[in-house]
């Protein structure tokens, strides 16, 4: 199919990708039961909701990239309390926070900020949100898009289903897509 290999191409040319391919059935479905587990981290659950979001899509690709990628373009790590409130997110280079009345600001490293107002803050989880894919959203046949990080877990069974070296200055991300018809 001509789209898909499109998508190849533009993924394999762009800055810090050193593989691009697409994930067939059985890795799919290996993904969705990794990353559909409860991962928890303390008293704290992990949720991939980008990744599964990704596997909701006719076609996932996957790109094995070096620190030379491109960042995302929002925030790829979000604390959500049982309210939906966001009272802490990861901070990429020149992340600004504005400061609001009421809210204290608490900044754990210098990738990471919380937020307290008092009220938020029970039954917190981490959410790994979709994150928009620019370069294939551009494709006119393109819709749906959205990538995501899969865990470590998942990511260390593509890197084997795929034939790779587990190198852990190399990182996998997703790129869930549907084809306009």
């Amino acid at each position: 199919m001509a789209e898909t290999d499109d998508v190849l191409s533009v993924l394999r040319a762009l800055k810090g990708v050193r593989k691009a391919f697409y994930l067939n059935d059985a890795m799919r479905s290996k993904v969705e039961k990794i990353e559909s587990e409860i991962h928890p981290f303390g008293p704290l659950v992990v949720r991939n909701e980008g990744v599964l979001e990704c596997l909701r899509r006719a076609h996932v690709a996957c790109i094995v990239k070096d620190t030379s990628f491109r960042p995302p373009p929002h925030a790829t790590v979000m604390l959500i309390d049982e309210d939906g409130t966001v009272i802490g997110r990861e901070l990429l280079p020149g992340d600004k926070v504005e400061e609001e009345p009421g809210r204290k600001t608490l900044y754990l490293g210098k990738d990471f900020v919380m937020f307290y107002d008092g009220r938020s803050g029970r039954n917190a989880r981490f959410v790994l949100p979709p994150v928009p894919f620019a370069e294939v959203e551009a494709l006119p046949f393109a819709v749906g898009v959205c990538s995501s990080s899969p865990s470590t877990m998942g990511d260390l069974h593509i890197r084997r289903s795929a034939g790779l070296d587990d190198d852990p200055k190399l990182a996998t991300v997703l790129v869930g897509f549907d084809i306009r018809r």
